[in-house]
């Protein structure tokens, strides 16, 4: 439960949230640096005249341990107020044997649909966000926000089939209205 509680409250913060990015081919190009290929990685999936869009995104460690620690910096640009009935379409699939499946929605995890996040903000927001000026109530006016790197305390333990590469696609809408559309790659150890 406590897994599923964080993994939610991981996902709205990568839909309503901001920071600095550490651009991997900027640091190629303009310092000469090498940097390893991690597997993570994420893309806006919606059309671009959705009102949430991603600029940057970073995790760490990548791989993500849980439990563990998790570093998350993100700049996320609002552009309309966000209304309060807001909810999520989450699908998850698990790569197996080089095929992506998708994992089904059992005890609220996995490929399912969350509504009123904006009660679950109002909930997690004060303790990993508001030092950072982020609104913690909906609505939340238009703006651009910055997170420069929350650490978010993932507690609980995978399954023991759940280590592995996750495909997850997540739809914010409101109302009948779309707000946006984020894609993420990421690889769970425990």
């Amino acid at each position: 439960m406590a897994f599923r509680i964080h993994l939610l409250v991981i996902y709205i913060t990568l839909f309503l949230l901001s920071v600095y990015h550490i651009n991997a081919f900027k640091l190629e190009k303009n310092l000469g640096l090498k940097v390893p290929s991690l597997g993570f990685s994420w893309e806006n999936c919606g059309p671009a005249s959705d009102p949430i869009q991603i600029k940057t995104l970073v995790v760490a460690p990548d791989p993500i341990h849980v439990p563990g620690n998790l570093s998350l910096s993100l700049v996320v640009a609002i552009g309309a107020a966000l209304p309060t009935d807001i909810h999520v379409s989450v699908t998850m699939e698990k790569k197996v044997g080089g095929f992506y499946v998708k994992v089904p929605c059992i005890d609220n995890f996995g490929s399912c649909t969350y509504g009123n996040l904006c009660e679950a903000w109002a909930d997690a927001c004060p303790k990993y966000f508001e030092q950072f000026r982020i609104p913690c109530k909906c609505p939340i006016p238009a703006d651009t926000y910055t997170i420069p790197g929350a650490v978010i305390k993932i507690g609980g333990h995978l399954p023991s089939v759940g280590a592995g590469d996750y495909r997850l696609t997540g739809d914010l809408g409101s109302s009948g209205t779309h707000l946006g559309c984020l894609r993420l790659q990421i690889t769970l150890k425990d």
